[in-house]
């Protein structure tokens, strides 16, 4: 080692065998992909303008091509929709009842302090009991729809 060498020589040398320290620990297979990709940005960095834009174009139509394959993917499943193998989830049942308007909601609903936020923001929004003619429509409707 010399002693005199400059401080920007000395920090390449020791970014050398650094590297060469980490290469020596890596696998075959790793050597290889770090290969790979090297050769790839090479290649990419010697192409010529025209080289540069019809890779891009190339890419470009590759990744359209992938996109309308899926778009295309999610059009058949719609089409397709069978609502028989529809997935169910289970929440549970709903037994927590709120405290200040009485809905009912799932266990999982239930914040800290007990008090819901999704039905009534903890008391702040007061409903009126539904009218009479709510519930003639509600009458009608059961009527027309079991005769």
């Amino acid at each position: 080692m010399n002693t005199d060498e400059e401080p920007i020589a000395k920090r390449r040398r020791m970014t050398k065998e650094r590297k060469a320290r980490w290469l020596a620990r890596q696998s075959q297979e790793s050597l290889d992909n770090i290969h790979a990709v090297d050769t790839a940005a090479y290649r990419i960095e010697a192409e010529t303008p025209a080289q540069s834009q019809a890779r891009r174009e190339g890419n470009a139509e590759a990744y359209n091509i992938v996109r309308d394959r899926q778009s295309q993917g999610i059009r058949d499943k719609a089409i397709h929709f069978i609502e028989a193998h529809v997935e169910t989830d289970n929440c549970g049942p709903m037994n927590i009842i709120c405290q200040f308007c009485k809905s009912k909601n799932f266990s999982a609903e239930c914040p800290y302090d007990g008090k819901f936020t999704s039905c009534c923001r903890k008391g702040k929004i007061k409903l009126e009991k539904p009218s009479d003619a709510l519930v003639m429509i509600c009458f009608i409707l059961i009527f027309f729809l079991t005769y």
